[in-house]
């Protein structure tokens, strides 16, 4: 649950008057604007060139410290291909206003991929799978660990056992046991034999950026971290229809990155975040496209 004052547009034009830098302070007079509600954050759009992102609870706190750590390190490979990542302009600090850091990153022009219908999508696939075989390289000792991503997939059972009869209930008996038959394909999957890589950690629909059908950015760096990189393939199977996982899979598996078990782990990182979205039924109204397009590709 959040665990913040309430976060509005006068709490953020009192963060923005009260700690902008002079290079900066002609945003504090620009119309301030909610474009986005998340798990972990709210953004604010300032003008139209800058993004205010404040986190909901101390949990996403840590994750902001990551990003500000780490965001341009990790996606570096990323700008080099020419796509746009939000790396902070402006780290602001706790204070009276608010408690936490908060951070002013670039806007990125376009639209998330999740307001393309899934057949249009396709364009964006294979450019997105050889974006992420780029950012997919080793991590230093030092890359954050995220509890929920940068773990063995096996680590994820206990979570998923208990969303069955919720899935169950929702999806239907031969729906829910599709995705059990990849959950189960996917425990028996060997683990990644690499050395931990770096990921986004959360590679859905919302955070893919594409602009008149090119991949133009991949943003919300909360969740980077090292690990295996099925988490991130995970949005080939929630992100596509059944062609457009194909060329996303054969432009990853072209790369050279990945080990064979790669595609069943990702199935199964698509079967974690599918049923916890369905358990939830705050998630499942939030995150509705994205359950049925997961539920397109999964069962």
């Amino acid at each position: 649950m959040p665990d913040s004052p309430l976060i509005d547009a006068r709490l953020v034009r009192r963060l923005l008057a009260s700690q902008l830098p002079d290079d900066l302070s002609h945003l504090a007079g620009a119309p301030v604007t909610l474009v986005g509600h998340g798990w972990d954050n709210v953004m604010f759009a300032v003008g139209d060139s800058h993004v205010v992102r404040l986190p909901l609870s101390h949990l996403a706190a840590r994750l902001v410290e990551h990003e500000i750590a780490w965001v341009e390190t990790a996606a570096a490979p990323l700008q080099k291909l020419g796509l746009a990542v939000p790396i902070p302009v402006f780290c602001g600090e706790p204070s009276l206003v608010f408690p936490r850091r908060w951070t002013i990153v670039p806007w990125i022009k376009g639209t998330d991929l999740s307001t393309v219908p899934l057949p249009d999508r396709r364009p964006i696939a294979a450019p997105l799978g050889y974006a992420l075989a780029a950012l997919h390289r080793p991590a230093p000792r030092q890359a954050p660990h995220n509890p929920y991503r940068s773990v063995p997939l096996a680590s994820r059972a206990a979570p998923v056992a208990d969303r069955w009869p919720a899935v169950l209930r929702y999806l239907g008996a031969a729906d829910t046991a599709a995705l059990r038959e990849h959950w189960d394909r996917a425990l028996g999957a060997p683990e990644w034999p690499g050395p931990p890589l770096w990921i986004h950690g959360d590679t859905h629909a919302r955070n893919i950026i594409q602009r008149d059908g090119w991949l133009v950015g991949l943003i919300d760096f909360g969740d980077v971290s090292a690990g295996d990189p099925a988490v991130d393939l995970a949005t080939g199977r929630l992100s596509f229809d059944a062609e457009g996982f194909a060329r996303f899979r054969e432009v990853a598996d072209a790369t050279g990155t990945y080990d064979p078990a790669i595609w069943d782990r990702a199935a199964g990182w698509a079967v974690v975040i599918l049923t916890a979205l369905i358990a939830d039924p705050v998630s499942r109204r939030n995150f509705s496209g994205m359950v049925e397009d997961a539920r397109a590709n999964l069962t």
